[in-house]
């Protein structure tokens, strides 16, 4: 699961613009015996986003979507088709008293202008490109041993059944800072 995870969890630490604190998950071995190939995560980041996992290398039909639900709405970025469509929340033209009272209802659906191309060719040309121009990845190697050491956290939460919190006191700490953020005991500029 760690090779599908870290791609959601880099995802999810970007749109969040924060690390996680704590996590729970649940795994399963269903073909494979020498590895997970289905995980289901809770995840809630420091600034209080709740967040939700769920890979796997079970489902017959090819899922690749993202969804970000908040008051408003919700947006579901589809990563096959490359189309982003934003739910409304018909409900949600007052303030947050009035959409406690009204609650959810359907309202438009918008989809957005994606420009389609293909992403690992689109990867692979801002990295050669970043190598040729001397400038900085657009990925740096930060963010991506972030997500790889959380998702080697959600495999181990999932095998000992527990949750797990993601600070220096319970043992999480990177050689690194993440984002100008504090991780660990590493203070960052």
């Amino acid at each position: 699961m760690i090779d599908l995870a870290t791609h959601d969890l880099d995802i999810m630490h970007y749109l969040t613009g924060s690390t996680i604190s704590r996590l729970h998950a649940e795994i399963g071995r269903r073909l494979h015996t020498n590895h997970e190939d289905l995980l289901s995560a809770m995840l809630r980041f420091e600034n209080d986003v709740i967040g939700v996992l769920d890979i796997n290398w079970l489902s017959p039909a090819k899922v690749r979507e993202l969804s970000v639900i908040g008051e408003r709405g919700m947006f579901v970025a589809n990563y096959l088709t490359q189309d982003l469509t934003l739910y409304e929340n018909d409900s949600a033209t007052g303030e947050w008293p009035e959409m406690a009272v009204m609650g959810v209802s359907e309202g438009r659906m918008i989809r957005y202008k994606v420009a389609k191309r293909e992403p690992l060719r689109e990867e692979l040309t801002a990295f050669a490109r970043a190598v040729a121009n001397g400038e900085p990845a657009p990925v740096n190697a930060v963010d991506a041993l972030l997500a790889l050491a959380v998702a080697q956290k959600l495999v181990e939460s999932g095998t000992t059944r527990e949750q797990m919190l993601l600070d220096a006191e319970h043992g999480f700490c990177l050689p690194f800072p993440a984002r100008g953020r504090m991780v660990g005991t590493v203070a960052a500029d």
